[in-house]
């Protein structure tokens, strides 16, 4: 059977009314894994390191992180007490509409993952997720909302860059709405599959008008842009877990683990193998070149 990484859903973590849910758990070691929603944290006590799409670094306190939906995670706590952390669950749609408020939305090239030390500042933010995220309140989901808002922005403005995978070709700023849309829309899905004519009907469009403009404006075809976005997430799963190249073809969403294997060389010049883990958080040079 093939074994991929842990997912975790948003349908099973019920957020509220502004789509939002906040925690405050304790952790400990936590493997590698992947959502279908924005996380964001902030680190309140303790520390850990850190492994985001295979690049490490250290969490501590103030410490602040956004992942996106197409990045996997894991964390190996590094202190004698657990990390004690806000964890802030959000619906895609709505970090998106603050993303592209700042001109960081994920069809930018500057998009998340994003993570930033010395936040202390944000803090008191976090504290007020906390209290007005359980919608008790008048306006609660409104104010909840806006102080998101205010942490994105934050965050937007300290990092500003991608932070933790190889970044895909930006789409031009000119780009037509249903453009972006689509991008968006691929960054989601690109494990499952999908096809042309699925993004088409999500951006109302007609398969071909949509691989028209999608290759006028992106630069690139549709399908290509879907191969290369699977190869990049796979690359970062070979460099990064011990998860076999059979079961990282799937988690890429490769149906065909020949065909795999065909594409990977064609866009890195080696075999899949190459980019295997060497040892504890080492990998290989060529692997290490393409995780930032």
């Amino acid at each position: 059977m093939t074994r991929l990484l842990d997912r975790y859903m948003i349908d099973g973590l019920a957020a509220g009314e502004a789509g939002v849910r906040v925690m405050r758990p304790l952790l400990g070691d936590v493997p590698a894994h992947w959502h279908d929603y924005y996380e964001l944290g902030y680190v309140v006590d303790g520390s850990a390191r850190h492994v985001v799409n295979g690049a490490s670094r250290p969490l501590a306190r103030g410490s602040a992180f956004l992942l996106t939906p197409t990045d996997f995670h894991e964390l190996a706590l590094t202190s004698d007490v657990p990390l004690t952390c806000y964890n802030v669950v959000v619906e895609p749609a709505v970090v998106e509409r603050w993303l592209d408020a700042v001109g960081s939305g994920p069809a930018t090239g500057a998009g998340p993952p994003w993570l930033a030390d010395d936040c202390a500042d944000l803090g008191p933010d976090f504290d007020r997720l906390w209290r007005e995220s359980d919608g008790r309140r008048p306006g609660s989901a409104a104010l909840t909302d806006a102080v998101l808002g205010c942490v994105l922005v934050e965050l937007a403005r300290r990092c500003g860059a991608p932070g933790g995978r190889e970044p895909g070709p930006p789409v031009p700023g000119d780009a037509a709405a249903d453009i972006r849309a689509a991008v968006r829309y691929v960054e989601r899905h690109f494990r499952e599959a999908l096809t042309l004519a699925e993004v088409a009907a999500y951006v109302h469009l007609s398969p071909n008008y949509l691989s028209e403009r999608f290759s006028r404006l992106v630069g690139v075809p549709f399908q290509t842009y879907l191969q290369h976005r699977r190869l990049r997430f796979a690359r970062s799963l070979l460099a990064s877990t011990t998860l076999g190249v059979t079961e990282i073809c799937h988690a890429a969403g490769f149906n065909s683990p020949s065909h795999f294997g065909r594409a990977y060389r064609r866009r890195f010049g080696e075999s899949p193998s190459a980019g295997r883990t060497q040892g504890d958080g080492a990998v290989t040079g060529a692997a290490q070149k393409n995780i930032r």
